[in-house]
């Protein structure tokens, strides 16, 4: 049944939009690297030959599949805010001086590997995990410890929820925010 929101035929696009993306990101790193001599053509035709190697690997388009709709995500919700604290008053030169902050750089980078690290064990995780050997088939025990499954995403929840890990996890905040605090002058 046909719908206003069916997206199913997307689907027989998946490969475009990575080669598209992949094509784009490598013209414009040798563009702005002058790495071939500074030639659009010969950076266009590098630019498809790296896009088309991309397409050779069903991984890799998979991880770029997963990958772009999150980054959407993290740039819209990035010009929203920056949307608001404009509307609160932040100057244009307020927030070219906030640009050149290196903690804007980590946060970016921090978002990015965050990403990539998840798109990658959502294409490679159920592999590994049955690659790694015998997976016994197991529960969650008494104590609320995570125990084997055949299942990488139940695995991935179970210890990412589990008291202790929220526990560290709420730790570290703590104290990045105080060495944070007490380093500043």
């Amino acid at each position: 049944m046909a719908t206003v929101l069916d997206i199913g035929l997307l689907k027989t696009f998946d490969v475009i939009f990575p080669f598209i993306l992949v094509w784009a990101l490598t013209f414009a790193i040798l563009q702005k690297t002058k790495v071939s001599g500074g030639s659009p053509g010969i950076n266009g035709i590098i630019s498809a030959a790296v896009a088309f190697m991309i397409l050779l690997s069903r991984n890799v388009v998979e991880m770029i599949n997963f990958m772009i709709p999150w980054f959407a995500v993290a740039i819209i919700f990035f010009v929203l805010l920056l949307l608001i604290f404009m509307m609160f008053g932040l100057k244009e030169s307020d927030l070219a001086s906030a640009a050149k902050d290196k903690g804007v750089y980590w946060t970016l980078i921090g978002v990015g590997l965050i990403i990539a690290i998840a798109a990658f064990g959502n294409v490679f995780g159920q592999s590994f995990l049955e690659a790694g050997g015998a997976v016994q088939q197991s529960s969650v025990n008494a104590t609320g410890g995570t125990t084997t499954s055949a299942n990488f995403e139940k695995n991935i929840t179970g210890t990412l929820f589990h008291p202790k890990v929220i526990g560290m996890i709420v730790l570290f905040i703590i104290a990045i925010f105080a060495v944070a605090l007490l380093t500043q002058g």
